[in-house]
């Protein structure tokens, strides 16, 4: 009796990088299949990782086609001949996959690219995925460069850094949603120019950093549409955590039923003049930009601090 293991993750903490990107691959080959007679199928999608993830690929089977009981062949580049896997049993890894489309899976906590390396080839920025001799900053006369993913949670972070960043995602899809594809193109380039920052050594940055910042835009051009997936995964992830943290900071807003849409949406200008204006009324002795600086989680937890207030004052005037 031949032993065969297979393996497949049971959440998004434990899945490898690898891992993640064969989600990402799985995800992105249905999306582009879409059509008007073609729906994305998330069946089809578990199947095509649980392929990839194992590396299993299907073998022209002499056994026929139809039935339940159907047997697919199958190989893996470690194996000498081909092994039979029926429907049934694929059908039970894909339930194994069942945690994708559950929202109350455990999001994804850690960044999953702490470090990118990159190496300019034929004029293009191009992510290496072997760092080569070492560790090396960019300089004029270099072109490899290494750039550090955020912390969990973004630690660190600024409030102006969020702003920008959430500014840039929420462009991203609604060029996307438009199929303007360079308007998401740029967007996305933005947002991980503010997401990624250069390496440092010892807690110094590299020299030149005025010329790492200008470019770090434009190295982002060609970046690879699995690992954005991968950090797509991320973003939803962290926005998940921070509307569970801060639930009235991120209240969505009702349309309809008798509530009128506005007229007019707001625009960031207009969201980050009244945020700041409101935080210096309530804490007082604040510049623009202290605000700025602050770190985006502590002026998040005083907005809702705020807000929490203002639900209490409504509660004691409808008592009146």
């Amino acid at each position: 009796m031949r032993q065969i293991d297979l393996h497949l993750p049971t959440g998004w903490n434990q899945c490898t990088i690898d891992e993640m990107e064969h989600i990402a691959s799985a995800i992105i080959a249905e999306q582009q299949s879409v059509g008007r007679y073609h729906p994305f199928d998330w069946d089809r999608v578990k199947l095509n990782i649980v392929l990839a993830v194992n590396s299993l690929s299907p073998v022209p089977s002499p056994k026929g086609e139809g039935g339940n009981d159907k047997e697919w062949l199958v190989k893996r580049p470690e194996d000498k001949e081909s092994w039979p896997i029926s429907t049934g049993q694929l059908v039970a890894l894909t339930e194994c996959l069942a945690w994708l489309t559950d929202e109350k899976t455990r999001p994804l906590f850690n960044f999953p690219y702490p470090e990118l390396t990159f190496k300019q080839e034929d004029g293009k920025w191009q992510v290496i995925e072997k760092q080569e001799n070492g560790s090396k900053f960019f300089t004029p006369h270099s072109s490899l460069f290494t750039l550090s993913g955020p912390p969990p949670l973004l630690d660190g972070y600024t409030w102006q850094e969020y702003r920008w960043m959430t500014d840039w995602m929420q462009a991203y899809m609604r060029h996307s949603n438009a199929k303007n594809a360079e308007g998401a193109a740029q967007a996305q380039r933005e947002f991980l120019a503010i997401l990624f920052k250069p390496k440092t050594l010892d807690g110094k940055t590299a020299e030149h950093t005025s010329s790492i910042s200008h470019l770090t835009s434009a190295i982002f051009t060609d970046f690879s549409p699995v690992k954005w997936q991968v950090i797509l995964f991320w973003w939803s992830s962290l926005m998940s955590m921070l509307a569970k943290k801060f639930p009235k900071v991120f209240k969505s807003q009702p349309v309809g039923q008798g509530k009128r849409r506005p007229q007019q949406q707001d625009t960031p200008w207009d969201f980050y003049n009244r945020v700041t204006a409101t935080i210096q009324k309530y804490i007082g002795g604040l510049s623009e930009q202290d605000v700025n600086n602050a770190t985006y989680g502590t002026i998040l937890q005083q907005l809702e601090m705020m807000a929490d207030e203002v639900a209490e004052m409504e509660k004691i005037k409808r008592k009146r």
